[in-house]
């Protein structure tokens, strides 16, 4: 019994290009509606939203105030997640405001190839750089001891790795999109959902299979590794209050022991946030994927205005990421209004005179402003440091002691004063603050 196999084919390009005679005859008269400027609006502010919040997550993970709260590899991780979010940005989402308002392509057939590439290798390489920030927190929370002496000691060899991964899934994604899409025919412009170019499968099953495994595998994965990095640290958790109560002369036994539930739980905090991108990513993407699955099976054609709600949603994805980031992170939150406040609105407000009078670099607020930068670097110092000292130093109690006993051989000197006159009385040199890694 002979299968029939059924072969589709796109559209004519050349029918959806604004170039067309049917756009530029003196009887063709457009009408823009409520609906097309709202869909352009949309376009436009999202398009906005996702270059600034990814150059603001690029800027400010990198900068020097922000390393002491993270560490190399999961910087890495955000900045490539960032920079491909911030590329959908520069290359996907705003080329679908004119079309939005034309109903017709205006870039070119070439500029459309690029698109439909560039549409699918970003989407697609996004889900990977998820997959490779899950694995990460699973190594960080289950294996913390292997974790830590990689990233400690090959930090270099760690970078190279970590750089080498996300090179070769790039260029893995680019590959097999280009040989869908390059040739004639793997392409089209998508005038109800995306309002710009899509890949064009030739066969129903091409893509029910694409959506799949950019869809299934991840969501997986992801539930997979983030499932088990909070169960084991809810098992772990009884363990860590059992070896911080511990008598004070098991605490030679125990130092390492509070030390790794220390860093356990400054993981956590990190992992949490990685968690509530990865769940945004499912909550954004499950829509479309159930939209392209069923319109595959059934050959019927979405409602132009659910078509576009739902690719706009998966797209908007871009944009949730650096703020579900910003908004679970309360030291991103801190260091991006310094940032903003001094190098944006300092320098762009009042001209020069602002800039002087923001930026002075006078004797005494140079010397005020240096203090106040140190003692904020000193007090935002992890726990995990100052606990490790303060462990291998002897105790308040061991002091109290040796007072008691052998007294003071030497004179106590006053304390110190300040320029004024005035004696420093509290010195709060043991305020640390949180860290995520």
């Amino acid at each position: 019994m002979d299968q029939k196999v059924t072969w589709l084919t796109p559209p004519p390009f050349h029918n959806s290009s604004c170039s067309h005679p049917r756009y530029l005859s003196e009887s063709y008269v457009h009408t823009v509606t409520l609906w097309d400027l709202t869909q352009a609006l949309l376009i436009l502010l999202l398009s906005a939203g996702i270059l600034g919040a990814n150059l603001l997550v690029i800027l400010v993970i990198n900068s020097r105030r922000y390393s002491k709260y993270i560490h190399a590899q999961p910087r890495y991780l955000l900045t490539s997640l960032a920079s491909n979010d911030l590329a959908i940005g520069l290359f996907v989402t705003p080329f679908g405001f004119l079309p939005a308002v034309y109903h017709c392509w205006p870039y070119g057939e070439i500029f459309c190839q690029i698109q439909s590439l560039l549409r699918g290798a970003l989407s697609q390489q996004s889900a990977v750089i998820l997959i490779c920030m899950a694995i990460d927190r699973y190594m960080c929370m289950l294996h913390p001891a292997r974790y830590h002496r990689h990233s400690s000691k090959k930090l270099c060899d760690m970078c190279t790795g970590c750089v080498a991964v996300i090179s070769l899934t790039w260029v893995t994604s680019v590959t097999l999109f280009a040989v869908m899409v390059l040739p004639r025919g793997g392409y089209y412009f998508n005038s109800t959902g995306l309002l710009a170019c899509d890949p064009f499968f030739s066969r129903a099953s091409l893509r029910i299979l694409s959506s799949c495994l950019f869809y299934f595998p991840t969501t997986m994965i992801l539930m997979y590794c983030y499932g088990s990095v909070f169960h084991v640290n809810k098992l772990r958790l009884k363990r860590v209050v059992c070896s911080a109560m511990a008598p004070p002369e098991d605490i030679g036994t125990t130092g390492v022991e509070k030390l790794v539930a220390q860093e356990r739980r400054l993981s956590t905090n990190t992992s949490r946030t990685m968690a509530a991108m990865s769940l945004g990513f499912i909550v954004m993407v499950t829509p479309w994927t159930i939209q392209e699955v069923v319109a595959a099976c059934t050959g019927t054609k979405i409602p132009p205005f659910i078509d576009f709600l739902v690719t706009w949603l998966a797209l908007s994805n871009s944009f949730w990421n650096p703020f579900l980031y910003w908004l679970l992170n309360n030291h991103f939150r801190r260091i991006s209004k310094e940032i903003l406040l001094s190098k944006v609105f300092c320098r762009r407000k009042g001209g020069l005179t602002a800039k002087a009078r923001c930026c002075s670099t006078s004797s005494s607020g140079l010397a005020t402003h240096q203090m106040t930068a140190g003692r904020s670097d000193f007090e935002g110092l992890s726990e995990k440091y100052w606990g490790e000292i303060l462990e291998r130093t002897v105790s308040s109690n061991s002091l109290q002691t040796l007072q008691r006993v052998y007294g003071h051989p030497y004179p106590i000197p006053p304390p110190p004063a300040r320029p004024n006159g005035t004696i420093i009385g509290d010195m709060r040199l043991f305020e640390t603050g949180n860290m995520d890694l």
